[in-house]
């Protein structure tokens, strides 16, 4: 399985997000391919974030750092920005852009190449002061940085862990 080796590298390559990490996201979902030979699939997501470093647009700004692997054999390692926008009563907005490399497994889920944005926005809930819920919407794309750019969405179940 070829997109298991560069998922088990980005962990190696995520461990200086963890060191500062203030956040584990654990994620199930369901991607759907554009391509109608794609094979949709479910996906586990785990996700490490540091502390916030900044406070801009309303948001509380840290990097963030995925692992995502499918059923189907798919894997998508990236790193980037991610903000959470309070909206009172518990309740918040997620958002990341996590550029990074999507190995397919070869059953025609090919995304036009290995360079792959995924963009997340979600709506999740504080349970507690270390434990929240939400649900998220994500979008794969190379951003036509090739010339086959068929892309891909996923909607998933997230539970957010401070420490």
């Amino acid at each position: 399985m070829r997109p298991l080796a560069p998922a088990l590298a980005a962990l190696l390559a995520l461990a200086p997000v963890a060191a500062g990490a203030g956040n584990l996201v654990v994620g199930v979902g369901y991607y759907d391919f554009s391509d109608m030979n794609a094979l949709d699939s479910p996906v586990i997501e785990l996700e490490l974030h540091s502390n916030p470093l900044w406070h801009f647009a309303g948001a509380d700004w840290s990097i963030g750092g995925v692992v995502e692997h499918q059923e189907s054999g798919d894997a998508f390692v990236g790193i980037g920005p991610s903000g959470v926008w309070p909206l009172g009563n518990r309740w918040f907005v997620e958002g990341s852009l996590m550029p990074g490399y999507f190995g397919d497994s070869g059953i025609s889920n090919a995304l036009g190449g290995d360079f792959q944005i995924r963009t997340l926005l979600g709506v999740g809930f504080a349970v507690s002061d270390r434990l929240s819920l939400s649900l998220a919407a994500s979008h794969m794309s190379n951003a036509d940085t090739a010339s086959r750019n068929p892309g891909a969405n996923a909607l998933s179940l997230r539970t957010r862990w401070s420490f």
